[in-house]
C-alpha cells in the first residue's frame, strides 16, 4: 500500500498496541457518550412532561429526572475521557514523526476530533449549551471513525509539505477554525432545534444560549480561517511558485469563507435574513467537510497527496 510520498507502506512504531488502543478506546468512549447523553435528553425531556402534567408528582424522590441528569453527566464525562485519550495519542505520534501531528489525513482526522472536543469543552463553560455533548460526541467519533479507516504508517513528508513552521502554523490554524466551526454547527443545530420547539423543552439549551455560542465561536473561527488561507497562500507561492492555482481545495476553501462572511452579515440583522444565520452556519459547515474530505478524495489536485 502506497503512502502520501508514494512509497511503500513499512511497518511504524505508531502501529504498537498503546496508540491503537488509545484510538479505539476513544471511539468507544465518543460513542457511548453520545448515546448515553441522548438517552439522558430523553428521560429528562420525558420527566418535564410528565412533571408539568402532574403525572407523577408523587413519585418517590424524583428518581426518573435524576436519573437523566445522571446519563448525560456520565455522557459528558465520556467525551472529556475521549479527550485524554485522543490527546495521548497525538503526543506520542508527535514524539515517532518527529513533527506536527496532522500532516496526512489520518492524523488531521484524530487531531479534528481531539480540537472539537477541546474547543466544545472551552465553549460550554461559557455558554449553557451542555445537552448538546451527544451531538458533539457523534461528531467526534465519525472523525475517528475516518482516521480508523486510512492508513496509520509515519512516512517521510513529500518534498511539498516540508516546511515544518508553515505545516505546524497552516493546518494547525485550519484544524482549529474547522474544530471552531463545527463547534458553531453543533450550536446552530441547538438554535434551530429549540426554536422549533419555541424553548418548551427544558433538557435542550434555549435558542438564545444556542445563537450566542456560535456566534462566539465563528467571531473566533473566522480570523483564524483567514489566516489558514493566506499562510497556505505562503506556502503554496514556496512549493508551487503560484500563491493560488484554483486547486479543489483551495476553491472550497475560499467558498467557506464567504458562507461564514455571509453569517456575519447577516447575524446582526433582525429581520427574516438575521433567522438565517443558523442555517449560514449549517452550510458552512458543509463546506469545512467538502474541503476536508470531498476535496481529497473526489477530486486531483495540489492537494491529493493529502488523502492518502
Amino acid at each position: 500500500m502506497r503512502n502520501p510520498a508514494g512509497g511503500l507502506g513499512r511497518p511504524s512504531p505508531t502501529l504498537s498496541i498503546l496508540p491503537a488502543a488509545l484510538l479505539a478506546g476513544a471511539l468507544i468512549a465518543l460513542l457511548g457518550s453520545a448515546v448515553l447523553g441522548l438517552a439522558g435528553l430523553v428521560v429528562r425531556s420525558v420527566a418535564a412532561r410528565a412533571a408539568a402534567a402532574g403525572a407523577y408528582s408523587g413519585a418517590p424522590h424524583g428518581w426518573i429526572p435524576l436519573g437523566g441528569s445522571a446519563l448525560a453527566s456520565i455522557g459528558h464525562a465520556g467525551t472529556l475521557l475521549a479527550l485524554v485519550l485522543l490527546a495521548g495519542w497525538l503526543a506520542l505520534r508527535t514524539v515517532a514523526a518527529a513533527r506536527a501531528p496532522w500532516a496526512n489525513l489520518h492524523e488531521f482526522s484524530v487531531a479534528f476530533a481531539a480540537v472539537l472536543l477541546a474547543a466544545y469543552a472551552v465553549v460550554e463553560r461559557r455558554h449553557a449549551i451542555r445537552p448538546l455533548a451527544p451531538l458533539v460526541a457523534a461528531l467526534a467519533a465519525g472523525l475517528v471513525g475516518v482516521a480508523l479507516s486510512l492508513d496509520a504508517p509515519v512516512e517521510p513528508l513529500v518534498p511539498a509539505l516540508q516546511q515544518p513552521l508553515l505545516l505546524t502554523v497552516h493546518v494547525g490554524s485550519a484544524l482549529l477554525a474547522y474544530a471552531i466551526s463545527a463547534v458553531a454547527f453543533v450550536a446552530a443545530i441547538g438554535e434551530l432545534l429549540a426554536r422549533a420547539a419555541g424553548d418548551r423543552v427544558s433538557a435542550l439549551p434555549t435558542a438564545d444560549a444556542c445563537r450566542r455560542a456560535a456566534h462566539h465561536a465563528v467571531l473566533v473561527g473566522f480570523p483564524i480561517l483567514t489566516a489558514a488561507i493566506a499562510l497556505g497562500s505562503v506556502w503554496a507561492n514556496l512549493a508551487w511558485r503560484s500563491y493560488w492555482s484554483n486547486d479543489p481545495k483551495e476553491l472550497a476553501a475560499a467558498a467557506t469563507w464567504l458562507v461564514y462572511g455571509a453569517y456575519l452579515h447577516a447575524a446582526g440583522r433582525r429581520d427574516r435574513w438575521g433567522r438565517c444565520a443558523p442555517w449560514l452556519l449549517v452550510v458552512g459547515f458543509g463546506g469545512v467537510l467538502f474541503t476536508y474530505l470531498a476535496a481529497s478524495f473526489l477530486f486531483v489536485g495540489e492537494h491529493s497527496y493529502a488523502g492518502a
